[in-house]
């Protein structure tokens, strides 16, 4: 079988979906595919990702772009016997119609039941999310749960796990690609201020804007990390004791490396990731950084040992 992907990674969209078609094209790859691409729509919030396979950069989202983009394809390769998967949080019905147009199988990546797919589409909701939607069963095919996660190769790997320091003495900080609420401010300042001590590890994705001014928030136990491979956010989530982090794809690396979380919603699409975090594995989240101090006081540091 045959495979193209479709996805995106915008300042406006952040990174979440482009590391999870990145982990679906090199498990397709690993289960024997014989041709993988990804079709990705970007700007530089993914100049420096690693792809496991061919990459064509279009604004496929875009009819006369896709329609160019496909029937040139077709000359060479007949895609009636190509599977298409669609992660994006932009496209419209259209392009999917357009998208089913051509393939054997369409496969729409969904986190909130977006929009109402191409009938007789398959709609792979790949966490907790999909429990709490009501998609039409007799309309499409739904594949959820966590077990259809989609994990980049390093996670899925067998690794070590060291033992995590009880009080914690390492927290991660990771809002995913961009910060356009500016969280990563508040929550660095609320760090600095009320646990001094304590290494602060905060992951500054392509998509921030204000570097400056959290160099100008941070102490000397704050540390920055930038353009990360997967191997590399993997080792650097097993040596955390801890981790503040957004609702989305981020959460099931965690929680693959067993690092204890507070999870903030960044997105409204993370709201049933998030429900199935606090559901299914007790998780804590917060609405807004204020409310970390006292979850984090009460539930994971014992202050009078930070003295």
């Amino acid at each position: 079988m045959s495979t193209l992907i479709f996805t995106e990674a915008l300042l406006t969209t952040g990174l979440g979906h482009l590391g999870r078609c990145t982990a679906l094209a090199e498990k397709l790859l690993e289960e024997g595919e014989t041709t993988v691409q990804m079709v990705l729509h970007s700007d530089p919030t993914s100049s420096h990702w690693s792809f496991p396979c061919q990459v064509q950069a279009i604004n496929w989202k875009e009819k006369n772009q896709l329609k160019e983009f496909l029937d040139e394809y077709n000359q060479t390769t007949d895609l009636s016997d190509f599977t298409f998967y669609v992660d994006s949080y932009l496209a419209e019905l259209e392009i999917y119609n357009t998208l089913k147009h051509y393939c054997s199988e369409l496969i729409c990546i969904d986190d909130d039941n977006r929009i109402e797919y191409p009938a007789f589409s398959t709609i792979l909701n790949p966490g907790y999310p999909g429990l709490y939607l009501e998609y039409n069963t007799e309309k499409y095919k739904i594949l959820t749960g966590k077990e259809r996660v989609l994990l980049r190769k390093p996670f899925r790997e067998n690794f070590e796990i060291p033992k995590k320091n009880n009080p914690p003495l390492k927290i991660l900080v990771t809002l995913g690609g961009s910060d356009p609420h500016l969280f990563s401010e508040a929550i660095l300042s609320l760090l600095v201020k009320n646990f001094p001590t304590i290494e602060k590890h905060l992951v500054v994705g392509p998509g921030f804007t204000n570097e400056v001014k959290l160099k100008e928030l941070s102490d000397k136990n704050t540390f920055f990390h930038k353009n990360l491979s997967a191997i590399q956010m993997r080792d650097l989530m097993i040596q955390m004791d801890f981790a503040i982090t957004a609702g989305g794809q981020t959460t099931y690396e965690l929680d693959r490396c067993k690092v204890p979380m507070v999870l903030i919603k960044t997105a409204e699409n993370q709201e049933g990731n998030i429900r199935g975090f606090v559901e299914y594995q007790k998780g804590q989240v917060v609405r807004e950084p204020k409310e970390l101090v006292d979850i984090l006081e009460n539930n994971f540091f014992r202050t009078a040992d930070l003295d």
